[in-house]
């Protein structure tokens, strides 16, 4: 079956303010490439200092709240600084994850939250929601950082349990918020009796978004737009499968100085970086 998820969607259309940097062909040499061992080395995904440092911050304060007496320990960030092994990593990456570290356990957002969900951060890929929309069906992958449940209460007779799903961020980048329409959809099939809303939460800066949310007409937009991509991608994949020469024109090259910075630009053979 069709799949989709916000890295896919990601993949296929550039965020606002950053289609200049946006090469369909990086997506192309991720997916076709993948299922070729022999090539394994080829799409292995290099990961940059900023997405080390929110990879670790996410994992420090998946510790903190795994063992709660860390927070109050004198000696507490010292030792989730060890469970990471942070003090391996290079400069730049242990200081400014050292920095959230102390930030979080002086201010620890999620305490007295009642918790659902908390991920590390780097476990295996979830289990797919099928989507149904008319006749079109696709598998939706949704990885969440964190999901928190309230209570929302709408009169004195009637009150529903509202979950907010919620995704980490750090740096001062602004948060893209197809990602919060993806989880919102996820969220709609999750959790059917419940009012479901999304944030972002800066770690870095200690600061949370205003609330998402989107209604039922919205959801069903973000439901065709998914399934539009998942079909065009699966059509591409197979489109490749036979006639391998085609890769350019399935997945055309946008050549810059962003290639300086793409993970594939030494088997590109369009890239400016070369």
């Amino acid at each position: 079956m069709d799949f989709a998820s916000y890295h896919l969607w990601s993949q296929f259309e550039p965020a606002l303010g950053w289609e200049d940097t946006h090469c369909q062909m990086q997506r192309g040499w991720r997916w076709t490439q993948t299922a070729r061992s022999e090539d394994a080395q080829i799409v292995s995904f290099t990961e940059t200092i900023w997405q080390k440092v929110g990879k670790l911050a996410q994992q420090g304060v998946y510790e903190f709240h795994r063992d709660p007496l860390l927070l109050k320990h004198p000696r507490g960030c010292e030792r989730v600084a060890d469970r990471l092994y942070l003090y391996y990593e290079v400069a730049v990456v242990r200081d400014r994850v050292m920095q959230m570290l102390q930030q979080y356990q002086a201010d620890p957002w999620l305490r007295d939250r009642e918790i659902i969900l908390l991920n590390r951060g780097d476990e295996s890929i979830p289990p797919p929601i099928e989507v149904c929309i008319k006749e079109a069906k696709f598998y939706l992958y949704a990885a969440f950082d964190c999901i928190i449940r309230a209570v929302y209460r709408k009169s004195v007779a009637q009150s529903r349990q509202q979950i907010e799903i919620i995704d980490f961020k750090t740096g001062i980048a602004d948060s893209d918020l197809r990602q919060a329409d993806v989880y919102l959809l996820a969220g709609k099939y999750l959790y059917p009796d419940c009012d479901v809303t999304a944030s972002f939460y800066n770690l870095e800066t200690m600061t949370s978004s205003e609330l998402i949310t989107a209604t039922p007409a919205r959801l069903d937009e973000i439901a065709h737009k998914l399934a539009t991509i998942a079909k065009l991608h699966q059509q591409q994949l197979q489109a490749y499968q036979r006639d391998p020469t085609c890769f350019d024109r399935l997945f055309p090259p946008h050549p810059g100085t962003h290639c300086r910075s793409c993970n594939f630009n030494y088997h590109c053979t369009y890239s400016a970086a070369q």
